[in-house]
């Protein structure tokens, strides 16, 4: 009995694992009261060979009925795999067909709109330009006090190069005339101007020349509430004039010119006219210069009074003199002049030809940006100048 039991106990656990397929679950049920109650009502040794012959026929329809599903199930994955390879097969195909009908889509609109393009540009060529409308400089010049300055857009300008000899706090800029002096200075750094050629009447006229230790000398070169202008600064100026390529003439100063008059006598003589020598008046110039003429002696003739008298009178001249300015139109008010330039040896050049202006912005250990303006064209150019140069200097109010 107690082999039957764990016998009986084993095949349970069995046919509960096949009793979970919803399929065997009444066939299980039947087995398993079978079981139970052949075990307890067997008393003899036929009778358990006929109850566990009864269970392997039972286990036996078990398993060919879960084989059968086994089966089943195998044959629907199969069935169900091929399925999504057609699936997978179609989606490709469509993908391709789908890709070639996008591309050709694109090619047409392309074509439309390179069709579009076409006729709208034949249709600019009747159609007139709108009218170009230019934006108005802001410009004004104030004179009045004790620094003459121009207002460009947002910003404030001193209207004059600057002509001071001491910077803001009262110290003294040095005057350099010297050539070595001047290079001396560069090579240590120090601040130092000059007047163009070392002359006075150039620095009434377009102001002092400074070094760019001046410049950024911590004592200040500028007056209180002005500074040397950075390239930025000097950029946003250009910019508000149309930039570099037409900003130089609107700010080159105009030419200046007078109307002079002049007066000066004539007259209070009598009449004269030039009677030339009968003799040789129609000698060639080779026969006149190696034959003497014995009737004029060589003076080819001679003045004689007509025996009317010239009145005295004054008669009037008038021309035009240039007295200053430049080649610009100075639609700015800047009134840019070429105060010209000097070099790290102290030589001078291109007075009235460039007008060069330092600003606040290192290039490099040895060079500074600067902005140009130059007599041969429109520009406003900023280049990389050297330190040891002398420029003239605009200060921007701050």
């Amino acid at each position: 009995m107690r082999m039957l039991n764990f016998l009986f106990n084993d095949e349970l656990g069995v046919l509960q694992r096949f009793y979970n397929n919803r399929s065997m679950k009444n066939l299980v049920n039947v087995l398993v009261f079978s079981l139970g109650f052949g075990v307890v009502h067997a008393q003899s040794k036929k009778e358990m060979i006929v109850l566990l012959n009864s269970r392997v026929d039972s286990l036996s329809q078990v398993v060919a009925s879960e084989r059968s599903e086994n089966t089943r199930l195998t044959t629907k994955i199969g069935q169900l795999e091929a399925a999504i390879k057609r699936l997978e097969n179609e989606k490709s195909a469509l993908d391709v067909n789908l890709e070639a009908q996008r591309k050709l889509k694109d090619a047409q609109i392309k074509s439309k709109q390179d069709s579009l393009a076409l006729v709208v540009k034949e249709l600019l060529l009747y159609k007139p330009a709108p009218p170009k409308v230019e934006e108005k400089l802001i410009v004004a010049q104030d004179v009045s006090g004790p620094i003459k300055t121009v207002t460009i857009g947002k910003q404030v300008w001193m209207l004059e190069n600057l002509n001071v000899a001491t910077f803001k706090n009262g110290v003294a800029i040095p005057e350099v005339q010297d050539k070595d002096a001047w290079e001396n200075a560069n090579d240590n750094q120090q601040a130092a101007w000059c007047y163009y050629d070392n002359d006075p009447k150039n620095g009434e006229k377009y102001g002092k020349l400074y070094n760019w230790f001046a410049v950024i000398d911590v004592n200040g070169l500028c007056p209180q509430g002005w500074h040397v202008p950075s390239d930025v600064e000097w950029d946003t100026l250009v910019t508000y004039l149309g930039g570099k390529d037409v900003a130089g003439n609107k700010l080159k100063a105009k030419l200046l010119t007078k109307n002079i008059v002049e007066y000066y006598d004539v007259g209070g003589y009598d009449e004269t006219i030039w009677k030339s020598c009968a003799n040789c008046s129609h000698w060639t110039e080779k026969q006149k210069e190696n034959f003497p003429c014995n009737v004029c002696k060589n003076t080819r003739g001679k003045s004689i009074k007509t025996g009317k008298f010239i009145p005295k009178s004054r008669k009037k001249t008038e021309h035009i003199e240039t007295i200053g300015g430049w080649n610009g139109t100075n639609e700015s008010g800047f009134t840019g002049l070429p105060g010209g330039e000097r070099d790290h040896y102290g030589n001078y050049y291109h007075i009235g030809k460039f007008g060069n202006w330092w600003s606040s912005t290192e290039g490099n250990t040895y060079s500074v940006w600067d902005r140009d303006l130059n007599l041969f064209s429109g520009n406003a150019d900023s280049y990389f100048s050297n330190k040891d140069y002398g420029f003239s200097v605009r200060c921007l109010r701050d």
